[in-house]
């Protein structure tokens, strides 16, 4: 029996990963890298009760000397 393409598939996803993280509406840049399993133990350690990606770019934007939250035009001028 094929299936009737034009019913709805049911299938509603996970309904948690809907959404963005708050504030995030603007994030659009991601990075990705690699790492020891042993790395990333210690670091969502260290970062906990925090999410690791939020620990990891607090970590970072500390490392910059840059705001928690910055303000994007600021940031285009360093890109320039």
């Amino acid at each position: 029996m094929t299936p009737d393409l034009n019913e709805p598939h049911g299938n509603t996803g996970n309904r948690n990963n809907a959404r963005d993280p708050e504030g995030a509406e603007n994030m659009t840049s991601k990075i990705l890298f690699f790492c020891y399993p042993e790395e990333k133990s210690a670091w969502v350690r260290a970062a906990k009760p925090e999410k690791l990606s939020a620990w990891i770019r607090r970590q970072l934007n500390q490392a910059t000397g840059r705001p928690e939250r910055p303000d994007p035009e600021e940031w285009r001028q360093i890109r320039k």
